[in-house]
């Protein structure tokens, strides 16, 4: 379980031009909602909250939420939920954070990581990687950080599955053991190109042929008359 401390400020400036002030500013606005606990609107700096999910279980680190300017601390340890992306410059506009109930289990998606170098792959094929997350069902104290996966003796044709994972005892998958996580698919086969001159050669042949055909026909209808 990893866990950090995120300072933050307590949003005053409401509605969309209170956002786009918060924006020009360099912060992000963002709503800290829970089971039992009223929404608190709130200011990050992203930089402090990079800072934060600087750890191995990046985006599922825990939070514990500080506010600055002496006001009362959240006690509640949360989880970033959402980011949300301004779409023409591709920037967080507004982030949604999640109190946890350290007792109630939660869903997260935990990223999925590849190792290796597959026998396939050097013998020309190409690994796809179907499932780069997988989601599971625990208590927040053991959400994985991540699952590792070793790809080196996946060779052209095979696949790694769901049910090859090595899970901590309370920890739920939530996919069919039989998902695919990656396999490697075959090379591709590339059709070689006919040139002009081959197309002209089994045209002409063709001809050759038919023109054949046509005189074995007439000969043999001269000789039935």
């Amino acid at each position: 379980m990893a866990q950090s401390t995120l300072n933050v400020l307590k949003r005053k400036r409401m509605g969309k031009s209170g956002a786009r002030e918060i924006r020009k500013e360099g912060n992000v606005p963002a709503v800290l909602y829970g089971k039992g606990t009223e929404p608190i609107s709130l200011v990050i700096d992203p930089s402090e909250l990079k800072t934060a999910l600087s750890t191995d279980a990046g985006e599922n680190t825990l939070l514990e939420i500080k506010l600055k300017e002496g006001e009362a601390d959240i006690p509640k340890l949360s989880l970033l939920r959402e980011i949300q992306y301004d779409y023409l410059t591709d920037k967080p506009i507004h982030f949604d954070f999640q109190a946890l109930d350290m007792k109630e289990k939660i869903t997260v998606a935990v990223p999925v990581h590849i190792e290796g170098k597959a026998k396939g792959v050097k013998e020309g094929g190409i690994l796809e990687e179907i499932l780069r997350e997988i989601s599971v069902e625990c208590l927040p104290t053991n959400i994985p950080n991540s699952f590792t996966i070793d790809v080196t003796e996946l060779e052209v044709g095979h696949s790694i599955h769901v049910n090859t994972l090595e899970i901590e005892e309370g920890v739920t998958i939530l996919h069919e053991p039989e998902d695919t996580i990656a396999t490697v698919l075959a090379p591709k086969v590339e059709e070689k190109p006919v040139s002009d001159e081959e197309l002209e050669g089994e045209e002409g042949a063709e001809g050759t042929e038919d023109a054949a055909s046509e005189e074995a026909k007439e000969e043999g209808s001269e000789e039935g008359s």
